[in-house]
């Protein structure tokens, strides 16, 4: 039976941290090796990564010296795992008791594949907010797929379950984004021809913190967006066509100047 790392992305994250590594080390199907990253934290994050990993012996403790980025902290620490399966989790986040065991069930049929749940969106006091249902992605073909990911077509699935070996072969997340390193990777990884398989329940807890991709500005979307598109520009020509391609920059285009109109019209009416 393959084993299974978990790697945790922390950042000051000392109220929901030991929430999150406690949904991982409450699966119903056991996990090999937590790996909890942090990434430079100046909260007492520290202490309480040093006590859990005291009590519990398969959780393994890194600590960045300085804050390196989220992106950078989690490729560096998927790569240092040691299981044939990886999944992630953020440090505000946390698993329903049953994910990895019902991701690994889905994967049992598939071999080198990518298996996901629902996401349900949680407030900072962990109340439901909303149910993303992501059951339609596993009936797109491989072409439509790809086009979904890299439009944003709708949901996203976050926090899979996959082999390292597949990981590695979609390149990992690119060190030198701040945001929008998620949607990166899951363009190169839908551009292999690999199975997206659903576990049909929900899986992840995806707390709004206000961080994170809400905290940036307008402008600062746009242009990562527009990175990860030029990025990503051999792939989308070679498999979605030039056509394409052209769409999506002038849609970024488009986005851009109506933030601009918009921007100027606030100022002037006020």
């Amino acid at each position: 039976m393959p084993d299974i790392s978990c790697v945790i992305v922390s950042y000051n994250n000392l109220n929901f941290l030991e929430r999150a590594v406690n949904s991982v080390l409450e699966q119903t199907h056991p996990v090999d090796e937590i790996i909890i990253a942090d990434d430079g934290s100046t909260d007492g994050s520290r202490e309480l990564i040093v006590s859990l990993a005291y009590r519990e012996g398969n959780i393994r403790p890194i600590f960045r010296e300085r804050n390196i980025g989220v992106a950078a902290n989690r490729d560096l620490a998927i790569r240092s795992s040691t299981c044939e399966l990886i999944t992630t989790l953020d440090g505000d986040d946390y698993y329903f008791p049953s994910k990895i065991e019902n991701e690994f069930r889905a994967l049992r049929d598939y071999g080198d594949a990518v298996a996901f749940s629902d996401v349900v969106l949680v407030g900072l006091d962990g109340c439901r907010i909303k149910k993303l249902n992501l059951s339609s992605i596993p009936k797109l073909t491989h072409q439509k797929r790809l086009r979904y990911l890299a439009n944003r077509s709708g949901y996203i699935p976050r926090d899979m379950l996959m082999s390292k070996h597949l990981y590695l072969k979609a390149g990992g997340f690119k060190h030198d984004l701040r945001i929008y390193e998620d949607w990166d990777f899951k363009i190169r990884l839908a551009a292999l021809p690999t199975n997206w398989v659903y576990s049909g329940t929900e899986g992840i807890a995806y707390r709004q913190t206000g961080r994170g991709l809400s905290s940036a500005s307008h402008f600062i979307h746009l242009r990562s967006q527009y990175k990860v598109i030029r990025l990503n520009k051999k792939i989308i020509l070679e498999k979605l066509g030039i056509v394409y391609y052209i769409e999506s920059l002038l849609r970024l285009l488009y986005n851009w100047i109506k933030a601009v109109v918009l921007k100027v019209y606030r100022k002037l009416k006020n």
